[in-house]
């Protein structure tokens, strides 16, 4: 079986992601020794857990919470890897990766009028490229950095500050081609608040600010400015009006108006009605996150998009609660998918109408120990060519059990299939992958765990050309406290 390429990197990142876990957890025992303090303690919540499967796959997982009178946080890293995996008795060459997530939140109550919010994400990833003759492996790595204040001036007045930025980078491993590798750093900043006139009638703004600085293209900007006024005219049924002028280095100005209406006169029920025509920034930091085995454009034009959105909450007791979404929108800059002669995929923008409707159902069929959560979204898109990469029915579905002894999970991501060429009609086909966490409790806090991926067994592929894993199970423990 193939090892990692760049294994240093991947091994430090490891190292360093345990290093802070066991750093922050120590730390936060010898604060809890040196106050004596037991109620410290308790608020205390670990969540642990390490899996080691046949491809000498690994997956780690780590939550740490705490909650102090003036601070919360929460602390989550996620790391998995694989050597080369395969299919039944095939193994496909150079498809190790890794996958690095490391994520803080942290809430800190200042004073009574001031809270301050931070949140860090880092996320880092490679794949193998399989049997691409260009590219050996995909790298990218994103960072960013949020900090808002709350600031309450008065019971009816409340404004906000955030201030931000972050760095993405992509790279591709040539093998008959240059490498390819690409930085951009963003920034950003907002402010904005809400008056409360009555409790009736309620007035938002806000005004945030993008930057993007690229290696090889423009540098852009985009500024979006919003103004909301929502009030009752009954108990039952409220009206937004609003306005919104946005501006890009790519265009004008646009300015489009908000309009909006609620009601929630039923019971166990609520609607909300919403159209709203703006101009939507490319944020490649966040889109090109999406899609593995790109070539990155940064120098696309943002978009003019007309949206309206229908969403209906309906809660029965504890026992059912259920959420509609249906959303219509025109985009006269779609970013659709496209393959290029190096078998990555590359995006261009066009016009396109896109219908997208969801249905989340989450049932608590026995109150704290079996539930059903499920989603499925179906969506339609008319354009001048395929939408590539977009399944039209995806549904994903979870069954948990929590009992006594035994905690089980089993999971399905269900899609249809998609296009793989704006031109032509050849498709991926469409895939059943299911998952299955059975946990098995040994001592107060310890649970053995087994995982099982691809329950089914199904070849499958999420892009054209790179297989997926077959069945594997992975076995390890898992650590409450």
């Amino acid at each position: 079986m193939g090892n990692i390429n760049n294994s240093k990197r991947c091994l430090y990142i490891f190292i360093a992601l345990i290093l802070q876990s066991v750093v922050f957890v120590s730390f936060l025992f010898a604060q809890d020794g040196a106050r004596n303090d037991a109620q410290s303690l308790h608020n205390m919540n670990i969540d642990m857990q390490v899996v080691y499967g046949q491809y000498n796959d690994m997956l780690s997982t780590v939550n740490l919470s705490q909650q102090q009178d003036k601070f919360v946080y929460l602390l989550q890293t996620y790391f998995e890897k694989s050597n080369d995996y395969g299919y039944n008795d095939k193994t496909f060459e150079n498809t190790s990766y890794y996958q690095n997530r490391i994520g803080f939140t942290g809430d800190i109550k200042a004073s009574e009028t001031w809270k301050s919010l931070f949140d860090i994400n880092v996320y880092n990833d490679s794949y193998g490229m399989a049997d691409n003759t260009f590219f050996s492996r995909e790298e990218k790595d994103n960072v960013t950095v949020d900090w808002k204040n709350i600031v309450k001036h008065s019971p009816s007045f409340e404004m906000f500050y955030v201030i931000g930025g972050g760095q993405y980078y992509h790279r591709l491993n040539g093998i008959t081609t240059d490498d390819i590798d690409n930085r951009v750093y963003q920034g950003h900043g907002q402010l904005g608040g809400e008056y409360i006139w009555s409790a009736s009638n309620r007035f938002k703004y806000s005004s945030t600010v993008y930057a993007y600085s690229y290696d090889t293209f423009q540098d852009d900007f985009f500024c979006n400015n919003e103004i909301v006024d929502d009030f009752n005219i009954t108990k039952d049924i409220g009206i937004s009006i609003g306005v919104n002028a946005d501006f890009n280095r790519d265009d004008h100005w646009l300015i489009g108006p908000i309009i909006g209406t609620s009601y929630k006169g039923f019971t166990n029920c609520s609607i909300v009605l919403q159209y709203s025509y703006f101009m939507q920034p490319f944020k490649p930091e966040e889109f090109y996150l999406q899609q593995k085995f790109i070539t990155p454009i940064y120098n696309l034009e943002p978009a003019n998009v007309h949206r309206g959105t229908l969403k209906v909450d309906y809660k029965m007791n504890n026992f059912l609660t259920m959420q509609l979404v249906s959303q219509t929108e025109y985009s006269n800059n779609f970013y659709n998918y496209m393959a290029t002669p190096e078998d990555v995929l590359t995006v261009q923008g066009i016009e396109a109408w896109l219908s997208s409707n969801s249905a989340i159902l989450v049932m608590n069929i026995i109150p704290k120990m079996l539930s059903l959560d499920t989603r499925y979204t179906f969506a339609y898109y008319h354009a001048d060519e395929n939408i590539t990469y977009r399944p039209e029915h995806l549904l994903n579905m979870t069954i948990t059990y929590n009992g006594a002894k035994w905690k089980i999970n089993l999971s399905h991501d269900i899609a249809s299939s998609v296009y793989t060429s704006p031109d032509e009609d050849a498709k991926l086909k469409s895939r059943v992958v299911g998952y299955l966490d059975l946990q098995r409790k040994m001592l107060e806090g310890f649970f053995a765990y087994i995982r099982v991926e691809n329950l089914y067994n199904n070849k499958y592929y999420l892009q054209e050309h790179y297989p997926e894993s077959g069945i594997k199970g992975l076995f390890g423990i898992r650590i409450l406290l």
